[in-house]
């Protein structure tokens, strides 16, 4: 399960002052992109600033190297795997600027050089076993920091926003900038969050948390388990790690995540196993404790009302979503197998093999094999699987381990990365999707300084072993399986970051030649000035622009035309310079008003091809049009873009319905009848209120389709 202590890691040569902060450096990064995870990749400027970071700390490696007469590095089948997983991300992006919606294609490639770079950042810099001990530790001090955010959520603002709702949903709407009537289904998805009780912390989705806490929980009872075999006495070794691990999933019981569950109880057998294999006893009292703990959290969890019968009752439910997803996305990949759809695309594409019966339209096929294969062709998956295995092969093989020396400190520049990560997040804030607050700040940095010093006993005696690390990542492994996550920096992260400290633990470092360091370096700089240059400036250009727009709305036209030049590949642009213009129309319908409407909208389709709402909303649009003017020209607008939208949404009853009712007003009779007969057997498939048609909707069809429907 875990590597020999044979020969141990050559530490870094004296008098290299620039390592450690490197280390800080990267420790930071890994710290602060869980803070801010921005769940998307189309155009969020502080994840780009992650990946140019990433990129930079690289470079700065590489020089380090270079200066030096005894240079050294972890370079091996495992990192060339990598990058050819990472390559061929980067060609099915490239293929897919010509093909889907190019932003969202090229920054859903970098995310991927950004998170490979850090992972081989952690394998170069990591040179003791402190140091390793110190970046556990901070890793779970964070956990339980996302922890007490759950909490918080759980018992204060999740309430007090059910409550403010019920009181005034109009106000709420408002609020959230959200035009929604009553019945509408975005009114319904935005009730159903409202009266979602599960914890989120600083994340999009609460199967997010789960994933982010699996593994660190793994940690932190591996930190117990490791003082067990040392037979360590000393209640201050294990104690924290053992309240941190029972922190971390008393919230983890509060997401109602199903997958973690089966993650964590397969995370946790495999630290028992390890532990009996490494010659400890686990006493008859442990195990009652263990028991007696578990039934508590769990009745505990019942009492409150985080667990209730449908968490067991709706198990097979969600078993059934996902089966759906799993079956689109495999009749996506046998569509294309080489390339997939492309990086950043999967849910604009993801409507054409949407089941009739399926619940809704998802961002990634909740399971982390078939997004990298939908996304970026079977060879990418393959890559993966082929480095997750190599990595298992290279722990479980007896090889070199770092040691402590008698005389090292406390790896003082971790924690201080640390603290640099959540400054950094604070500062970063105002760019993110999910901004982190003073406060929020402040608290966090508080409750990770205080685990982290409550660790402290175990950072000085204590074990990590890359057998530990590795249970850690399989359970997280065994989570993205049924709810993904793997594109997803602030998810994904952690499971690199284990990878590469499992790695770093059993790998001796060897001598890098001149050649392969200049081959690094000239790597790293080429890729940072490519990235500078063709994504982040013109996407930082482009946001500053588009929230002028959203502030000086006089004059929001010019705004948009600036933002537009600033990032020729983004559809966001295009998009809201039509939206602008159909504004425009209601107040002043004419002829050029329209023609500009459709200059725009057309645009945004070209940089947007696979979005069937968008397809949609020009036809609903167009059709409006024609209603206000009786016009036949905006009338078979709307039928070609209705018609797309059907293409990219097959088995969408709005689409046919919308397309019936359009070909019924040209006077289009067996057109109408065959789009209605379609809508309506799509609408009576779906078992989901939220996507049902309207009543009037559906008499109106009826009476298209006939006697016979």
């Amino acid at each position: 399960m875990t590597a020999k202590r044979s020969r141990p890691v050559e530490r870094a040569p004296a008098g290299d002052p620039l390592r450690p902060w490197l280390l800080a450096g990267t420790v930071c990064l890994f710290v602060a992109r869980p803070l801010l995870p921005s769940e998307g990749t189309a155009g969020s400027s502080d994840a780009l600033l992650f990946v140019l970071l990433s990129v930079v700390l690289v470079a700065v490696w590489a020089l380090r190297v270079l200066q030096r007469s005894d240079g050294r590095a972890r370079f091996d089948i495992v990192d060339l795997t990598i990058v050819f997983l990472v390559a061929w991300q980067g060609v099915a992006a490239y293929l897919a600027i010509d093909t889907g919606a190019p932003r969202p294609a090229v920054n859903a490639a970098w995310q991927w050089v950004s998170l490979a770079a850090m992972f081989f950042l952690v394998r170069q810099l990591v040179t003791s076993a402190r140091e390793l001990r110190a970046i556990a530790a901070v890793m779970v001090a964070l956990a339980v920091t996302m922890s007490v955010f759950g909490f918080h959520q759980y018992f204060y603002s999740i309430p007090r926003d059910q409550a403010m709702f019920h009181e005034n949903p109009e106000a709420a709407l408002r609020e959230a900038h959200i035009s929604a009537p009553p019945g509408s289904r975005q009114r319904l998805l935005f009730e159903q969050r409202v009266n979602s009780s599960e914890p989120m912390a600083t994340f999009a989705l609460a199967n997010s948390l789960a994933a982010f806490l699996v593994p660190w929980s793994i940690v932190a009872l591996g930190i117990c388990a490791s003082a067990a075999v040392m037979r360590a006495r000393d209640a201050r070794v294990w104690l924290p790690a053992a309240i941190a691990a029972l922190t971390c999933l008393a919230c983890l019981v509060l997401t109602k995540s199903r997958s973690g569950f089966v993650a964590i109880a397969a995370g946790i057998a495999g630290v028992a196993l390890w532990t009996i294999v490494q010659g400890a006893v686990i006493s008859r009292r442990t195990l009652i404790a263990a028991a007696i703990i578990a039934v508590t959290l769990v009745v505990a969890a019942i009492g409150i009302g985080a667990l209730d019968r449908e968490v067991v009752s709706e198990a097979g439910k969600s078993l059934g979503y996902r089966l759906q997803y799993w079956q689109a996305t495999c009749a996506m990949i046998a569509d294309h197998p080489w390339f997939g759809c492309g990086p950043g695309q999967f849910q604009g594409c993801y409507t054409q093999y949407m089941l009739p019966e399926a619940s809704e339209t998802v961002a990634d096929p909740h399971n982390f094999l078939l997004e990298v294969g939908g996304t970026a062709g079977v060879p990418a998956a393959l890559a993966l699987l082929l480095a997750i295995g190599l990595i298992a092969w290279r722990v479980v093989k007896p090889q070199a381990a770092l040691i402590d020396e008698p005389t090292e400190d406390r790896p003082y520049y971790v924690y201080t990365g640390a603290g640099a990560g959540f400054v950094f997040a604070l500062f970063i804030g105002p760019l993110a999707t999910v901004p982190l607050g003073t406060a929020a700040c402040a608290i966090g940095l508080l409750t990770s300084v205080i685990v982290v010093a409550a660790l402290d006993p175990w950072l000085r005696s204590g074990r990590m072993t890359a057998g530990l690390l590795t249970i850690a990542a399989g359970a997280m492994l065994i989570n993205l399986l049924a709810s993904g996550g793997i594109n997803f920096a602030g998810v994904a992260g952690s499971l690199w970051l284990l990878s590469g400290l499992a790695l770093a633990s059993t790998e001796k470092a060897r001598p890098i030649s001149k050649l392969a360091t200049v081959a690094i370096f000239a790597l790293a700089i080429g890729l940072g000035g490519t990235f500078f240059y063709t994504v982040y400036s013109p996407v930082l250009a482009c946001n500053a622009a588009l929230d002028m727009a959203d502030v000086e709305t006089e004059q929001a036209e010019t705004h948009l035309r600036a933002a537009r030049a600033a990032d020729p590949l983004n559809a966001e642009p295009p998009k809201r310079m039509a939206v602008l213009e159909w504004l425009h129309w209601q107040s002043h319908p004419s002829a050029a008003t329209f023609d500009r409407f459709m200059t725009s909208i057309d645009e945004t389709e070209r940089l947007d091809p696979h979005s069937a709402p968008l397809a949609e909303l020009k036809g609903d649009i167009c059709h409006e049009v024609h209603r206000r003017t009786r016009e036949a020209r905006p009338l078979e607008l709307a039928i070609a873009s209705f018609e797309r939208a059907t293409a990219l949404y097959p088995n969408s009853g709005t689409t046919h319905a919308k397309l019936a009712l359009a070909w019924a007003d040209a006077g289009k009779t067996e057109q109408a009848r065959a789009e209605a007969v379609r809508a309506i057997v799509l609408n009576d498939l779906t078992r989901h209120s939220d996507q049902k048609l309207p009543a009037e909707m559906v008499e109106r069809l009826q009476s298209l389709a006939g006697p016979a429907n």
